[in-house]
């Protein structure tokens, strides 16, 4: 494996050294993979997504920016765009992982406004009401199990199970 700093090689690439661009999907390649398919939930689309991110940061990485975040948060994010485009060419449902990657704001998602009113829907309709309340706090409103554990009088470890269940309701209910 290339253990080679990665501004340098970034600036070897941008500078003429294509080659050296093989140090980053050598260091990337394995997680981006795991990224694409807990997305796709295909493990041969996700190959070929990630690849497709590959060459996407490749052409475009004079665009990259350090001051805006790393290399690896800049990729997965074109990565993630991709898997989604994935999805809505291929009409599947939004999966429970999109409720999580929506909440996660240090990688901009494009979920169009149906995909989002489907997961709302869904999180609204879970049993026990408290599945969904603790789902927004915690997803939506950013807060920590101790924190919903005070609202509910709970232990933290309690909130995790409650999370747990709910996002089985939540893949039920949105998966193909």
């Amino acid at each position: 494996m290339c253990m080679k700093n990665e501004e340098k090689v970034i600036h070897a690439i941008l500078n003429g050294r294509q080659e050296e661009y093989r140090c980053l999907v050598e260091r990337y390649h394995k997680g981006l993979i795991i990224h694409c398919e807990n997305i796709v939930h295909d493990r041969h689309e996700a190959e070929d997504v990630a690849q497709e991110a590959f060459i996407k940061a490749y052409r475009h990485l004079g665009m990259f920016d350090n001051t805006k975040g790393s290399y690896s948060t800049w990729l997965y994010h074109i990565a993630t765009n991709l898997c989604l485009d994935y999805l809505r060419k291929t009409k599947r449902k939004v999966v429970i992982e999109d409720i999580e990657t929506m909440a996660d704001t240090s990688v901009p998602v494009d979920i169009n406004e149906d995909e989002k009113d489907a997961i709302r829907r869904a999180v609204d309709m879970l049993q026990p009401p408290k599945f969904g309340q603790v789902i927004r706090a915690y997803y939506w409103e950013g807060k920590s199990y101790e924190e919903i554990a005070d609202t509910f009088e709970t232990t933290a470890s309690t909130v995790g199970t409650w999370i747990r269940r709910a996002k089985l309701q939540l893949r039920k209910e949105l998966s193909l």
